[in-house]
Parts: structure tokens; sequence; C-alpha cells
């Protein structure tokens, strides 16, 4: 099974091939032979411009063409597409850089970005195998996380059941040990007996109000929905840890640069 993060960088790859045909048709319409020089100016981060103009414009990644539309959005792609799709390119955007910068993905999050890909490229009108790609990614999240959801369930369930049993030993043996005293040792010894009887009356029913009162541990061996590695406790250790620092990301074009935000002309560089 694809971790979510990969799941996230699938997506980002079919965006951009679906992304690419419909952004250079715009741009070639409004600016014909100076497209690609159009495009470039998008990159007002100067490390960023350095690496895009080693590139040709097919071979630039998602966060380059979402950069494209956002900068030229007014002047090219506001003909072609409303404020609904305006806000899938931000938020596609914000999504690309978490994943560029190994930030975590929920299952719910993974079913977002693929979702807003999804949408956009339909928006666009890109080839419907792209799209029926995405719809496969969607059904795979949904399909984990109802098994999850099942998994979680069943040991609930199972946890439910083993309290009930340990509830029910302790009841059955403490009114043994009553009975036995109070047929066994009263008649003999009265007061002896009735001290062990109140004393086995605090003992077994103090152990099952403890037992009835704690929380149920469903979490045994399992795997971890978002880094699918084999963990032993509630809470992953691997995704709980802080991600290696990486000074270098590898974009589609298997070129590598430095991850970057490229959201405003004075922002500067993460």
């Amino acid at each position: 099974m694809a971790s979510e993060h990969a799941r996230v960088g699938r997506t980002l790859n079919l965006l951009t091939e679906g992304l690419f045909p419909f952004v250079q048709q715009e741009l070639q319409s409004a600016f014909h032979g100076d497209w690609e020089n159009v495009a470039r100016a998008s990159f007002r981060n100067d490390r960023i411009a350095a690496v895009m103009v080693k590139l040709r414009p097919a071979d630039w990644d998602a966060h380059a063409l979402l950069t494209v539309m956002w900068d030229q959005w007014n002047a090219v792609f506001r003909q072609k597409l409303g404020l609904f799709e305006r806000s899938l390119v931000s938020e596609l955007r914000e999504f690309r850089n978490r994943w560029a910068h190994q930030a975590i993905f929920e299952s719910d999050d993974t079913y977002r970005v693929v979702d807003s890909a999804q949408r956009l490229l339909a928006a666009v009108r890109a080839r419907e195998t792209l799209v029926h790609d995405l719809e496969r990614i969607k059904l795979d999240v949904l399909r984990e996380k109802l098994d999850r959801q099942v998994d979680d369930d069943l040991r609930w369930a199972r946890a439910s059941r083993q309290r009930m049993v340990e509830i029910l030993l302790y009841t059955i043996s403490g009114v043994a040990i009553l009975m036995t005293t109070l047929l066994a040792m009263v008649p003999r010894n009265p007061l002896a007996g009735y001290l062990l009887m109140a004393f086995t009356m605090l003992t077994f029913g103090y152990l099952v109000f403890q037992r009835s009162r704690a929380p149920l541990v469903i979490h045994g061996v399992h795997e971890c929905s978002t880094c699918r590695k084999i963990i032993y406790s509630e809470v992953c250790p691997y995704c709980a840890a802080p991600p290696a620092s990486s000074s270098m990301i590898q974009g589609s074009s298997g070129l590598r640069f430095p991850p970057f935000h490229d959201r405003e002309p004075t922002q500067q560089p993460v």
C-alpha cells in the first residue's frame, strides 16, 4: 500500500501532466511567441528563476505551473476559469509546498489534494485518463480509511469483550470466596469470617470498579495509517519525530533544487 505522501506525489505528477497543455495553449493564445518569457517572469524568487531558466516549460513541475496560473490569472486564465478554480489553484500550491517540505499527510488531507486536483483537471478539460487515475486514487484512500475504521471497530469490540470477561471473573471469584467463607468459616469463627468477607468485598469491588473505569487499549501491533510502518503504540513514533532536513528537493523533471515557498515577491525563501 502506498503512503499518503507517495499518493500526493503521484497526484502532483498527474496534475502536472494534465495542466501543462492547457497552460501552454492559453499562454500562447495571449502572448504568442513571447509566452515562455512571460511565464518565466512569474518566478520572482531569484533562486527559483535561476532553476526555471534552465528548464524547458515542458519539464516544469506542478508548483511552477500553478505559480504561472496564479500570477497570470487576470491576464489569461480568468477568461476560461472562475473563482472556484482560482481557489483550487491556491489550495494546491499550499499542498504542494507542504509535500515538498515532507509534511505529514493524513488520509483526509490526501483525499482533499486528489479531489482538488481532479476538479481542476476536469475544469481545464484534461485527458479523461488522468481524471480517472485520480478517481482511482480517491477510491483507494476511501477504501483504506474504511478498512482502518472496520479494524478499529473490531479491536474496540474485542477489548470491550475482554473487559467484560475480566469483570465477570472478578465477580464470580469474589462471590465464590464470600459463599465459602459464609458457609465454612462464619459458623466456627464469626468475627474472622465476617472480617474476611468484608475484606473480600472491598478487594474485588475495587478491582471491578477499576477495570470498568480503565480506558480500553485497542491499539496493539498495527500499521500506521500515515507512514505504513509497523508500530506498537497508538501514537506513531516515526510520524511524531521531526523529518530529516533536506536542502534539496527533487522535481518531476529529475533535477534537484532547494525547497521554496513562492507566494509573494517579498517573501523570503524557506
